[in-house]
């Protein structure tokens, strides 16, 4: 697995690529997360447009980092998905804990749209 991150708009964009299949390839995944949650940063954004099909440990990587970054106040957000990982989110009702988006730039945004809500 790759991680590449970049910030927009005071937002983390994790793009991550490559096939995510057990523990030991996502398991990075989480680490990063944690980095960044240590070093303030709580909105985060992560774009598996590059990515073909992650299993189970993906998934619980995923809910882990999800409430990693909530215990904070912050949130995780995904945007990317293919028919087969949205699938898998769906199996397993993640879809109903996940905010999912279409692109990257519509994900960065809806930060901005729930900060003026909450004014």
């Amino acid at each position: 697995m790759r991680i590449r991150e970049g910030i927009q708009d005071d937002v983390a964009v994790l793009k991550v690529a490559g096939h995510l299949m057990s523990r030991p390839q996502v398991v990075e995944f989480h680490g990063h997360v944690k980095r960044l949650v240590d070093d303030q940063v709580v909105h985060l954004v992560a774009d598996f447009s590059e990515v073909i099909w992650f299993g189970s440990a993906m998934l619980g990587v995923l809910a882990a980092s999800l409430v990693t970054v909530r215990k904070v106040g912050g949130d995780l957000r995904l945007t990317g998905l293919n028919p087969t990982t949205d699938h898998a989110l769906a199996v397993t009702h993640l879809n109903t804990v996940f905010r999912v988006f279409e692109q990257v730039d519509e994900a960065v945004a809806s930060y901005q749209s729930a900060q003026f809500k909450s004014l």
